[in-house]
């Protein structure tokens, strides 16, 4: 019996490898069968060395054929034949393959096999490794499904969403995501370096996903609005170019982690939240107008939220409860119902919330009118006495139909109450509530007797009822007229074309006549009557009379007279008001300037001014640029305004440094400013010698610079505060060159808060569009091509706000 042979050093090796090897000689026979192999095959080395014909395959396949190390004495075409997925790197095969018989459910394996060169570089057999790589394939069909399966997912979203891995390349890209942009899955997958940022914003830049991998001080850097929960980064964001107008996008982007939990890249979600946005802007607008036209009306009114706190208190509220709006906005907890109560209780605006059984509980006489609640009821310690109120409530609806709040208005009632409850308690005859008529008031029979002489008439004329009731042949004129002649009620009982063809003035409303008069001898210079007469029937519907009330409206006329005045003079402090702005702007050698004020209304807040500096030690060749916007309008705001002027323009020729003249201006105007008014203001010295403009901003519209080199655009910041606010606060000046053909446009916000018929504003952006594409021309031209945009923009609408453009261009 032959020995074994003896193992070599070169035996040991590869025994101790831990993968699966063997080795053939240039015959096809076993040299080296390791122990790796013995425990994946369970044929022993001892059983298998110096076996051919393929035997070694025989474990694998149960057949015998080639293994991967036969394959390295084939030629080429061979190999190819029987792998079309192997690979060859220089004189080595690399090949991963799949044996379903192996083992239950079949096992992969990964197979290396390289040749065995003699010591004269002449092939002398083959060696070859295997390993099991099963659990490693299962794991990465696991992950294809898996993968599939998420952008089976995330193609189902409703929200455009794409994935990126951590090197940056997309690895998903939803159909959302090529609905918004326009662009394929297929055209994206693979793509990095920012390319999927190009639909949005035109260039490359990080997305959202990205700052995933980021530090976060770069994550600020970026978005001073980013909000971090936990590792997810949430974001509003405009894209003002994306499409016309642009669009608003909600953001949220997530790591993805592996199953050893490190993160292996990123998600994005982008949601289009425009009209959501335009809904906000357009709430903000109406809620600023609901405001406005609450605050306008006569009858105590709020508006609570669906929290129930307050987000309208008007003037007449404020009248009422003696509360001002500025210590009851944003409180809840019934806590409006204090004023009247004493008590935190739920008012008739809450109950629009409630259950209708809740609000039987609450009010035994309650009207519901479709889904307003209408309600009287008497607070008896409101004020000594007590007070009857009449309540309305009402819900409030947003765009889409839902309850957004509930809006309550309050009468006091009390006087018609009292006056109920007099006439019921007295059960008064029709003298009787005639005589209650806070007009003077006398009704005459068919035969022209007085039958009924009011209190008021008796105030009027100074004579009794009782000298009066039951006189006729036009008696009752004589405290008038100092003559007998038909009173307007008579006139009731003449035919139609009588009273037509003898008094003209007097006009018929149905079956009753109306007049107004004059009666020179009463009192010291006449005085004027409004009279209305209307014929009084019995229960079968016959005339049995006439009724006639007289009403003194002398101080009406004189209030219309002294209106018509008003306005006069109002056209006056107009034209005063206009002698404030320079009829000609005063020009330096190197700058066109040009100036406009449109006022809103005869009077109004806007203003600039222009200041020649040659009498003061600044010196030839400096002006003042001045442009400004009072809070308010009318005429406060245009004496507030005169007031600004001339305090700004003092300081101007007192301070050089700008930031000094706005301080001390500043400083002057506050402390006049009792009514909480304020300017905002923008000021600065322009120099001929330097091409200078040195200014502070405070608070005012940023000016835009158009540079003239590139057409780019530039925003002149504020530097300070509006003036009028708070006293000594610091301004800073700036100063800014101005080359040729640079043009600089200063404007107020009548301009970009200009509306057109869909309420939209007219915007920076139209602004920027119009003072780029006209840079060229003159100031003049340009201020009037601003102007014609605005009207072109707001059509018929009427001018909401004073309108007022400061434009200087290098020369």
């Amino acid at each position: 019996m032959m020995e074994p042979p003896k193992r070599t050093f070169h035996d040991a090796i590869i025994d101790f490898l831990p993968d699966a090897t063997f080795v053939i000689d240039l015959e096809g026979r076993v040299i080296a069968w390791n122990r790796a192999m013995e425990e994946v095959t369970g044929v022993s080395a001892e059983s298998m060395i110096g076996k051919g014909k393929y035997e070694y395959s025989v474990p694998f396949y149960g057949v015998q054929k080639p293994m991967l190390a036969n394959l390295i004495f084939m030629p080429e075409v061979e190999i190819e034949k029987r792998y079309d997925t192997i690979e060859k790197i220089g004189d080595t095969l690399v090949v991963d393959i799949f044996i379903p018989d192996f083992k239950p459910g079949g096992v992969f394996f990964w197979a290396k096999a390289s040749p065995l060169y003699d010591p004269q570089g002449n092939i002398s057999g083959a060696i070859e490794t295997i390993r099991d790589i099963t659990e490693r394939k299962r794991a990465e069909q696991e992950m294809v499904r898996t993968n599939r399966r998420m952008s089976e997912i995330i193609d189902f979203l409703p929200d455009a969403t794409f994935v990126i891995d951590l090197e940056g390349k997309v690895i998903a890209w939803n159909r959302a995501m090529e609905e918004v942009t326009g662009v394929s899955a297929e055209s994206m997958i693979g793509k990095g370096k920012y390319e999927y940022s190009v639909p949005f914003y035109g260039v490359q830049k990080p997305m959202l996903a990205n700052l995933i991998f980021m530090p976060e001080v770069e994550i600020e850097k970026r978005y001073d609005t980013i909000e971090k929960i936990g590792d997810t980064l949430v974001v509003d964001i405009f894209i003002p170019d994306f499409k016309p107008g642009g669009v608003f996008f909600w953001a949220k982007a997530s790591p993805l982690y592996d199953p050893q939990g490190n993160i292996s890249g990123a998600i994005e979600t982008i949601r289009d939240i425009t009209e959501r946005k335009r809904a906000e802007q357009e709430m903000v607008r109406t809620n600023r107008r609901m405001s406005e036209i609450i605050d306008f009306l006569p009858d105590a009114t709020f508006v609570i939220d669906l929290e129930g706190k307050v987000i309208a208190w008007n003037r007449a509220m404020e009248e009422v409860t003696g509360v001002s709006a500025e210590s009851m906005i944003g409180k809840g907890k019934y806590e409006y119902s204090v004023p009247f109560y004493g008590v935190q209780k739920p008012m008739l605006a809450n109950l629009i919330f409630m259950p209708e059984v809740e609000i039987e509980k609450r009010y035994d006489t309650i009207e519901k009118i479709g889904d307003t609640l209408v309600v009287d009821i008497f607070i008896p310690d409101f004020k000594p006495g007590g007070v009857f109120f009449w309540a309305k409530a009402s819900p409030l609806y947003d765009p889409q139909g839902n309850i957004s709040g509930a809006i309550e208005t309050i009468r006091d009632i009390t006087e018609r109450k009292r006056a109920e409850q007099e006439i019921v308690s007295s059960r008064r005859s029709l003298a009787d509530i005639i005589s209650f008529l806070p007009d003077a008031t006398l009704a005459i029979n068919l035969e022209g007797k007085a039958i009924t002489w009011n209190r008021a008439m008796e105030d009027l004329t100074g004579i009794s009822k009782e000298s009066m009731l039951g006189k006729g042949d036009f008696e009752y004129s004589l405290p008038f007229y100092l003559d007998r002649r038909p009173m307007l009620a008579n006139l009731i009982l003449m035919p139609e074309a009588e009273v037509e063809s003898l008094y003209t003035h007097v006009k018929r409303e149905g079956d009753t006549l109306v007049v107004d008069t004059f009666i020179p001898h009463l009192g010291k210079s006449g005085r004027y009557f409004w009279a209305k007469a209307s014929p009084l029937y019995d229960p079968q519907g016959k005339v049995t009379g006439a009724i006639e009330t007289i009403r003194d409206i002398t101080e009406r006329r004189e209030m219309e007279g002294r209106l018509a005045r008003s306005n006069a003079e109002l056209q006056i402090a107009a034209d005063i008001q206009q002698s404030f702005m320079p009829d000609v702007i005063p020009q330096i050698t190197g700058f066109d300037i040009a100036a406009r004020s449109v006022m809103a209304k005869e009077v109004g807040g806007d203003f600039f001014d222009v200041i020649p500096f040659e009498i003061i030690s600044l010196g030839k060749g400096t002006l003042g640029i001045l442009i400004a916007d009072v809070s308010g309008k009318g005429v406060p705001a245009a004496l507030f305004m005169a007031l600004s002027r001339i305090v700004v323009r003092v300081n101007a020729l007192w301070h050089r440094d700008p930031a000094q003249a706005i301080y001390a201006s500043n400083n002057i105007i506050a402390q006049d400013s009792k009514a909480g008014m304020f300017v905002t203001l923008f000021y600065g010295t322009l120099s001929e010698k330097n091409r200078t403009l040195t200014y502070v901003n405070a608070g005012h519209n940023p000016p835009i610079i158009c540079r003239s080199r590139d057409g780019s655009l530039e925003e002149l910041m504020p530097t300070g505060i509006v003036l009028g606010a708070v006293e000594n606060r610091e301004y800073f000046s700036c100063t800014v060159d101005i080359g040729r053909d640079d043009v600089i446009v200063m404007y107020t916000d009548g301009v970009t808060e200009s509306i057109n018929a869909k309420e939209e504003l007219f915007g920076e952006d139209r602004l920027k569009a119009i003072i780029r594409k006209n840079a060229r021309l003159k100031t003049q031209e340009i201020l009037e091509k601003i102007l014609e945009g605005v009207q072109e923009f707001t059509g018929d609408m009427p001018q909401f706000d004073d309108i007022t453009l400061m434009i200087i261009k290098g020369t």
